[in-house]
């Protein structure tokens, strides 16, 4: 599939929406308080059909990769900016994004039909507000069918439902192929964000100038971030505690500097996510 320059993401800032009803010569106008903006709505448009929600998909495919890691500096972005997300932990061995985090729902993705339906409540969720789903590697043939076999995208555009893939990548060659072949067998139709992990690979020239690589800038719309690199000592403690980054900032395990190491990574990977532009 090439580029289609039509082809793109409209995302709606609908977190301080607020409905109010305004009578003028005995007609009801209704009007939407969007931020410091006010949105005429004539047509009585009811909010859901306003609101644009999101399916952002965690993947990488190779296990090892960071998508767990990822997930969780996601979440805790989110909850920075009031950015309310349903959470879903598709990881079913590991699950530990669910044993951190509360509310978490679980599902996965399966070869076999007659379980396939397991992954449908995560676009039923998609209905009441924007999801991330925190995949499993090697579960790359399983969601692509659920989403073609169901024509989820299509669908999605009829609800007023988009999808996201934040793909994370360690640097090697078969990684960066696997974001290809999703470039490939999605295109445009769903927003790709190449995922360049620090913390497992500092140079990426090599990657930069690979020829598949160049092409698939050519052909397609995605976008390129940076996951900084967190400290391993700070890692190890976090994760053995089991708590989030929030609770080691204020963990008495944790003295001042190893604490400023984490508000730093915070503040690098904060200001990543926020110049994709695509939270909000």
């Amino acid at each position: 599939m090439k580029k289609n320059t039509t082809t793109g993401i409209s995302l709606v800032n609908a977190f301080n929406l607020k409905k109010s009803v305004h009578h003028y010569s005995q007609i009801n106008i209704n009007l939407y308080q969007l931020g410091n903006s006010t949105v005429l709505n004539p047509f009585n448009i009811s909010m859901r059909e306003i609101l644009s929600y999101i399916i952002h998909l965690i993947d990488g495919e190779k296990g090892g990769c960071g998508k767990s890691f990822f997930s969780r500096t996601f979440i805790e972005y989110c909850n920075s900016i009031a950015y309310d997300i349903a959470i879903v932990d598709a990881d079913i061995s590991n699950k530990d994004i669910a044993t951190i985090y509360p509310s978490v729902e679980v599902a996965f993705f399966s070869d076999d039909e007659k379980l396939a339906f397991q992954a449908d409540k995560i676009f039923d969720l998609a209905f009441e507000k924007s999801v991330l789903v925190n995949l499993p590697a090697q579960v790359y043939s399983n969601v692509t069918n659920w989403i073609q076999r169901n024509d989820l995208v299509n669908l999605g555009r009829d609800n007023s439902i988009k999808f996201i893939k934040w793909f994370v990548c360690m640097g090697g060659v078969d990684s960066v192929n696997f974001f290809l072949q999703s470039l490939n067998d999605f295109g445009n139709d769903i927003v790709h964000v190449f995922v360049r992990n620090q913390g497992l690979c500092d140079e990426w020239e090599y990657i930069k100038e690979m020829p598949e690589f160049k092409s698939a800038i050519d052909d397609y719309n995605f976008i390129v971030m940076d996951f900084p690199r967190f400290p391993f000592w700070e890692r190890n403690i976090i994760d053995r505690l089991g708590i989030t980054f929030d609770m080691a900032i204020a963990h008495p395990e944790l003295k001042v500097i190893p604490k400023q190491r984490v508000k730093n990574f915070l503040k690098v990977a904060y200001a990543s996510l926020a110049a994709t532009e695509l939270i909000q």
